[in-house]
């Protein structure tokens, strides 16, 4: 009965262990594509050996006006509810502005929504501390920006290098 459990516990890892190797070396989707959908050519994947200098700060720039815009349209949430639409479609437009038509593929598409989520945390979080007037932790919390701001700009500026001349 002992022998019988371990070999059926020896088979039950064996089996494990394969169909997890499997799946760490499949193919992701994106990579080899859909069926009948094109996508462009791809380099290898890696980091520009600089990223543009002027990017930093625009992105910065662009994330600064956003939290004062917003910052002073919470006074009137009325009139905070009723400007969402005309702010989405303003923060789209300043998207395609900047990555131009990387933004239609689905692995600017993944990019852009990670950054999304990165940044709406942050944002709650900085409104936090600014609620409680923890300097401290607003400092860090800029610094934390900044480093996700980076972050993003090196990685689409990934994609579109993959994604060749706009």
């Amino acid at each position: 009965m002992i022998a019988k459990s371990i070999k059926l516990g020896s088979t039950f890892a064996l089996l494990t262990c394969l169909a997890v190797r499997g799946s760490a070396e499949e193919v992701p989707e994106t990579a080899r594509g859909r069926a009948g959908e094109q996508t462009p050519a791809r380099n290898d994947g890696a980091a520009p050996a600089q990223i543009d200098p002027n990017l930093v700060p625009r992105l910065e720039q662009l994330e600064t006006a956003r939290r004062k815009n917003r910052s002073q349209s919470l006074q009137d949430p009325k009139a905070w509810a009723a400007g969402r639409d005309q702010r989405a479609l303003q923060h789209r437009r300043e998207i395609a502005e900047l990555w131009g038509n990387v933004v239609n593929g689905i692995d600017g598409q993944a990019k852009l929504r990670m950054h999304a989520e990165r940044m709406s945390r942050f944002n709650r979080m900085l409104d936090l501390a600014e609620y409680s007037a923890d300097q401290a932790l607003v400092a860090r919390l800029h610094k934390d920006i900044t480093r996700e701001l980076v972050r993003h700009a090196k990685s689409m500026q990934v994609t579109v290098a993959a994604w060749g001349p706009q």
